[in-house]
């Protein structure tokens, strides 16, 4: 509640005017699924991703960071409330509890939207109720790679490129804006056990990695480090590891 206050005190001391309004920072959050931090091209070279890249070596990379609930859903209310979930109480499908008008507008986003932000998300959500009244602009698509949309198949980035632009375009020219984009992969679809089919890339990506050789990770080795409890056939932990890997 603290650090609430002392946002909403700085936004009211910035005043709402459009000079200051434009002095304020904009917002850009990309929010991959299952992305390990070290899944970037300056740790692993097979890994082709330039722009972050870019971002890694211009900004800053929090080397220390660790999700304290790693779970999509919770991790996501998380995210927008800045709580631990035995704070936000969200721990299931379909029970966004931390989206309720009450606790919504504790979430950064509410804050801002408050001060003057024009707010935007695009893409996962995850917890299946209508969320568009908690943004300015609300595009929410999850569970797949691919989407059919305006009568052909899009991959997920291209829609999320899409819908992003359109929110650009859009938005009040004289407010600062904060946009959150959720990527649904590289999280895997589906269960099938044939090489590559939970991964649905787009044919320009894989041209990419043509005759480029991935070593096997080590993530056998990291479930083996596991507590035992963790490992038994039966837990959601191991059925999980089991099937995808």
């Amino acid at each position: 509640e603290r650090k609430e206050e002392a946002v909403e005190e700085v936004a009211t001391e910035e005043g709402t005017s459009h000079q200051q309004d434009n002095n304020k920072m904009n917002v850009l959050i990309f929010y991959p699924d299952d992305w390990r931090h070290d899944s970037i091209g300056s740790k692993k070279p097979y890994v082709l991703t330039p722009f972050l890249d870019q971002l890694a070596k211009e900004g800053i990379r929090f080397t220390q960071n660790a999700v304290t609930t790693s779970i999509c859903w919770m991790s996501r209310a998380t995210l927008w409330m800045g709580q631990y979930s035995s704070r936000h109480q969200s721990y299931k499908l379909k029970c966004p509890v931390f989206s309720e008008a009450e606790n919504w507008k504790h979430s950064w986003v509410s804050i801002l939207r408050n001060s003057g932000y024009h707010t935007g998300h695009i893409g996962k959500w995850q917890y299946h109720n209508d969320f568009s009244s908690d943004f300015d602009y609300a595009q929410a698509f999850e569970g797949k790679h691919w989407y059919s949309r305006w009568g052909k198949e899009i991959d997920g980035s291209t829609l999320a490129r899409t819908y992003a632009v359109e929110f650009l375009e859009k938005r009040p020219k004289d407010k600062p804006f904060s946009l959150s984009i959720a990527f649904y992969p590289p999280k895997p679809v589906g269960m099938s056990r044939e090489p590559g089919a939970q991964w649905m890339p787009t044919n320009e990506t894989r041209k990419l990695y043509d005759n480029v050789t991935i070593p096997e990770p080590e993530i056998k080795n990291s479930f083996k480090a596991l507590p035992d409890f963790l490992q038994k056939r039966g837990t959601a932990a191991a059925d999980r590891f089991n099937s995808r890997f």
